[in-house]
């Protein structure tokens, strides 16, 4: 009990901290119920969106088993509560929901909520077809300091990765069944071409290579990555 009621004080801090929020639900789509469950998203995405969710669906290749991202974005904690009543009231949304239970498409293998790091740009809306994403969830080393210094890492990369084309956003895990300390880096690209291009820059761009020496020299600092993987926008509701 005492650890829910800390978990719940650190989402309702954290949540208050920051702008934009976003919910992850991720689904393993049964066997031969591939494409039955992406048109079970887009249904829900449709009710979604005309309640005022923006929703993007992603389909995940490298780092997963073929799983599919639901994502839903809402501006702010106070879009989150409204948006989140009239959900429950809605009855396209109970109706669906009905329809799915007796017969699911696929299984959720993972939800979390996390919060954007920067309080004036929301997310990238994945509006353009062929945007490719590549997501790192990392755990800060122990204690404020671990998580200052991943927090300062994240910014010192993005002004690296951005000079070199790519979007980034950068986020922190809000709640779920993981770490409610972890945080997410996002990479966002036009295509894979796009992505393959940053990447090569990468290797011999002087500024990533130094801060990833300054990176290793400081081992107590050390973030542990947890979860990496790529990613293709399959679907975009708004």
């Amino acid at each position: 009990m005492k650890s829910f009621v800390c978990s719940l004080i650190v989402f309702i801090f954290a949540q208050n901290s920051y702008a934009e929020i976003l919910e992850i639900y991720t689904w393993k789509p049964y066997p031969g119920k591939a494409e039955q469950l992406v048109q079970d998203m887009n249904e829900a995405a449709k009710i979604h969106s005309e309640l005022g969710i923006t929703v993007t669906i992603s389909a995940l290749s490298l780092g997963t088993t073929g799983d599919v991202d639901y994502v839903m974005s809402y501006e702010d904690l106070e879009s989150w509560g409204s948006l989140k009543d009239a959900t429950l009231k809605s009855t396209e949304w109970n109706a669906f929901l009905g329809k799915t239970r007796s017969n699911p498409s696929g299984e959720l293998v993972d939800s979390f909520s996390m919060s954007n790091h920067d309080l004036l740009n929301r997310s990238n809306p994945f509006s353009e077809p062929g945007q490719v994403v590549a997501f790192f969830r990392w755990e800060p080393a122990p204690g404020a300091a671990g998580s200052e210094a991943l927090r300062q890492g994240f910014t010192a990369a993005k002004v690296i990765h951005e000079s070199l084309g790519a979007r980034v956003e950068t986020y922190q895990i809000m709640n779920g069944r993981d770490g409610v300390r972890d945080m997410m880096y996002i990479m966002i690209y036009n295509n894979y071409s796009h992505m393959a291009s940053v990447n090569e820059q990468m290797l011999t761009n002087s500024e990533w290579i130094a801060f990833q020496q300054e990176a290793n020299s400081q081992p107590s600092q050390a973030a542990t990555l947890l979860r990496s993987g790529i990613a293709n926008m399959a679907g975009y509701f708004e």
